[in-house]
Formats: C-alpha cells, structure tokens, sequence
C-alpha cells in the first residue's frame, strides 16, 4: 500500500493558517504556506498590573533602606527607567531586558532585596516577545 502526500493547504484568505481560539499570551507564528499573515498580541491589563504591583513593592522597600546601601539609588534610578516602559514592552525589549538584569544585580548586594527584584524581573519579562 503506497501512502499518497496530501498537498499543502491551499490559502483562502487574508490570515490564514492562524487560528486564535481566546486569550492570546505569547507570540504565533502562520504556516509557512501563508500568505498577508498579520497578528496583534494585547497584552493583557492582570499582566501589566502585576508588573507595576511588584516594581511599587520593591520601590517601597528601596525606599526605606536609602542611605543605607549604595546601590539603592541606583536600583530605584533602574525602576524609574523601567516603569514608563511597561506602556510598550514591545518596543526595545532587549533594552528592557538589560535594565532588569541591571535592577536584579543591584538589588542582590542589598539584603532581603533579591526576591523582589526577581518578582520584577520575571512579572516585566511575561510582557516582552519572545526572542
């Protein structure tokens, strides 16, 4: 029994080969054979949410230990550079992500500290496209 290859399907329109079925969270990709594939990620509000949750918490204990580190001003320099961002992560992300990687070394000379720079870290990467 010989098996017969079944040809690639034929595009029919605008889009096809994506197929969206809710909540989209990460990046898609068409099928090679598609043609004027288009996709727009929405980042979703819980998750720019969580990332500013987590950059005020750290914020607030920054805050109480300026003066007592030197990396605090730093650190909360870092935060400022990176809340603004967080309207578009899209737009240079591997900006975005050298400024984490930057906050996360700061914050691990200061005790107690590097869960939180953490949390920021890996809340603001969710938001970025995939590299």
């Amino acid at each position: 029994m010989s098996i017969r290859r079944q040809p690639d399907p034929v595009p029919n329109g605008p889009n096809f080969g994506i197929i969206n079925n809710g909540d989209m969270t990460g990046p898609a990709q068409a099928a090679p054979f598609s043609q004027n594939a288009t996709q727009t990620n929405n980042i979703t509000n819980k998750g720019v949410d969580k990332a500013r949750e987590s950059i005020e918490d750290l914020r607030r204990r920054l805050e109480e230990l300026r003066g007592q580190y030197p990396e605090v001003d730093a650190a909360l320099r870092d935060l400022d550079m990176i809340t603004p961002r967080l309207d578009e992560p899209e737009r240079d992300p591997g900006t975005l992500r050298y400024m984490l990687q930057n906050l996360v070394e700061r914050c691990g000379g200061i005790p107690n500290l590097l869960a939180s720079a953490q949390l920021v870290q890996s809340t603001v990467t969710a938001l970025l496209p995939g590299s």
